[in-house]
């Protein structure tokens, strides 16, 4: 059985040669109707299946496509209709979805093998990752990924020590990327296939979200591994120092885009990290653009599945930090919004289906953190609106590294000024800077002013920042990382702190939630 995520013909469930069996794909009305998917997200999972089983069908396989209400139900309607011997599947990537299928293991000949280790989409096991957090004071990825590199042998010597002499040079890719060339992004013109689909979710009953025209997403295993070759010969190295800068004007900067082909398993991850190391060890790359991306696809791609897995389903109702406010009107509706920095992130989204990472988790994390929103309502957003989430990923990246609902994973907060988003647009300390950085710099154009933390024109992110720094002192006051926050938000004196929280609650007054409101079944499928 060849589920959505699963595109793999090398993965352990699937037959290797047209003599060892058949396959078996689905496509279910639930899963289409379960959220307001991006009709781009929607269009590639729909196309790549599609291709995949074209590209089978061509490999000499017998391949069964059907249309089914959910995964469950059709996997039973075709086993009592071919009566086979035995089924396999890959265990699915969703704990809902999951939890179906071995229900279904206890009363039909269905062998559901681990989506890990040998075998499988990942490189470690479920289970060999809930034996590395049993009985840990703390669980970070920190203490994960030098296990990685050893388990692969990447970037580390002879002895298993790293190569550069440490494990993670972060520190040396925070540079802003004012004035810099970017490279083009080779998108690929769909096909008769893809453009069929492109018909179909643009049909009103289809019920999805955000601009379908201009698709040009991977939609198979060909063009997925184009896209990594381009990365690794013209973004890799402007990737390191440029990972957290932010640009008006360059949506995707030097970021890879390959987490889209990955999560659908048109890529392996073993095989995405191999060709940053290649790359580096030729001298092609320096170290900290190699390394900083092998962290995000061994590291923390890998840390963040297993954490899924140990944290489920409690991680769905997560919510630390008291937070009910719901999703403002502008992540539907990015014009009714006048931060700008928010306005570009969400356009973003809404014309492609992506931002990168330091937008998701900087710009509109950071805001639904400070703002007090909903940590499940982020969620749906995240994983409805994004072309490369699934609850495995986006869950516990928005829940727990996002919005801060559980400090199971991470150590503080991930919040910060106006001043963070001013430094990494590239704009100076003071002022709003020479004429290039205003085309690039979101902050100066913006309505509010990022160096002004009350009244009218503030910036919000200042105010809600040291609102919220006030809001959960005692909480934060645990936080050695935070106590020199709360003792400058001290200096400011009361007067200070009373003009701050008006300034705050007056921005919060002003948000309103998306009408009519969007549904969203987390387990439909």
């Amino acid at each position: 059985m060849v589920l959505p995520w699963d595109q793999d013909p090398t993965l352990a469930a699937f037959p290797k040669t047209p003599a060892d069996g058949q396959l078996l794909v689905l496509e279910t009305r639930a899963k289409v109707h379960a959220m307001p998917w991006h009709r781009q997200k929607l269009t590639l999972i729909v196309s790549s299946v599609r291709h995949f089983v074209e590209e089978r069908r061509a490999a000499g396989f017998h391949v069964e496509h059907r249309l089914a209400d959910d995964y469950a139900s059709g996997v039973e309607a075709f086993s009592a209709w071919a009566k086979p011997k035995a089924l396999h599947a890959m265990a699915p990537k969703e704990w809902a979805i999951d939890g179906r299928f071995r229900a279904l293991a206890t009363r039909l000949p269905l062998t559901i093998h681990d989506d890990g280790g040998p075998g499988g989409h990942f490189l470690t096991t479920r289970d060999e990752f809930l034996t590395w957090v049993k009985g840990r004071k703390q669980v970070r990825m920190d203490q994960f990924y030098p296990l990685m590199r050893q388990k692969l042998g990447l970037l580390v010597d002879a002895k298993g020590k790293p190569v550069g002499g440490k494990w993670s040079f972060d520190a040396d890719n925070r540079e802003h990327a004012r004035g810099v060339e970017m490279p083009t992004i080779p998108w690929f013109t769909p096909d008769a296939l893809t453009q069929k689909v492109m018909r179909w979710v643009g049909r009103d009953d289809v019920g999805a979200w955000g601009r379908l025209e201009g698709f040009g997403w991977p939609v198979t295993r060909a063009q997925a591994l184009s896209w990594l070759e381009h990365f690794v010969e013209r973004r890799l190295e402007g990737f390191g120092p440029y990972e957290d800068a932010i640009r008006s004007d360059e949506r995707f900067l030097f970021h890879s885009l390959l987490s889209v082909p990955l999560n659908l398993g048109l890529l392996r991850p073993d095989e995405v990290a191999r060709a940053a190391a290649e790359k580096y060890q030729r001298g092609h790359v320096s170290l900290a653009s190699a390394e900083g991306f092998i962290r995000q696809v061994i590291g923390w791609r890998e840390f963040i599945r297993g954490v899924y897995w140990w944290l489920m389903p409690g991680l769905r109702e997560a919510n630390g930090l008291s937070a009910h406010r719901p999703l403002p009107d502008f992540f539907w509706a990015p014009e009714r919004t006048g931060l700008q920095c928010v306005k570009e992130a969400v356009e973003s989204v809404h014309d492609t289906g992506y931002t990168h990472h330091i937008q998701r988790l900087m710009v509109l994390c950071n805001y639904a953190t400070l703002a007090g929103l909903d940590p499940r309502a982020v969620s749906h957003w995240f994983w409805a609106a994004f072309v490369d989430a699934y609850e495995w990923v986006e869950l516990p990246n928005v829940v727990g590294m996002g919005l801060h609902a559980t400090d199971a994973f991470t150590t503080k907060p991930y919040v910060a000024s106006a001043a963070y988003l001013k430094r990494q647009s590239g704009l100076s300390a003071k002022g709003r800077g020479p004429a290039a950085a205003r085309d690039e710099a979101p902050c100066a154009r913006c309505r509010y002013d990022p160096d002004v933390r009350v009244g009218p024109t503030a910036c919000p992110f200042n105010a809600m920042y040291w609102d919220f720094l006030d809001r959960h002192r005692e909480r934060l006051s645990k936080n050695l990382r935070m106590r020199q926050l709360l003792t400058t938000l001290d200096r400011f004196g009361p007067e200070q702190v009373k003009a701050i929280r008006q300034t705050a609650e007056a921005h919060r007054k002003s948000l309103r939630p998306y009408e009519p409101a969007w549904a969203f079944h987390e387990d439909r499928g």
